[in-house]
């Protein structure tokens, strides 16, 4: 793990190529904008591809490589 990583329990749902991320609110931080900032690192923000998260909004970070049929 980074050093500047911190362990936050969560959930992971996965429905076809779509994912949910589910996080209680008592183990993220009470300062809104310190919340929001952690929240955003989990879907790999501010990473364009988003290559460090679970965002998964590029073809080339998907886990699923596109099918030729």
């Amino acid at each position: 793990m980074h050093p500047q990583m911190e362990m936050i329990p969560c959930a992971i749902v996965r429905g076809g190529t779509s994912k949910g991320i589910f996080l209680k609110e008592a183990d993220l931080p009470s300062d809104p904008k310190k919340r929001d900032a952690v929240i955003r690192a989990v879907f790999g923000s501010p990473d364009i591809r988003q290559i460090d998260g679970l965002g998964g909004a590029d073809v080339l970070t998907s886990c699923n490589p596109p099918k030729k049929w």
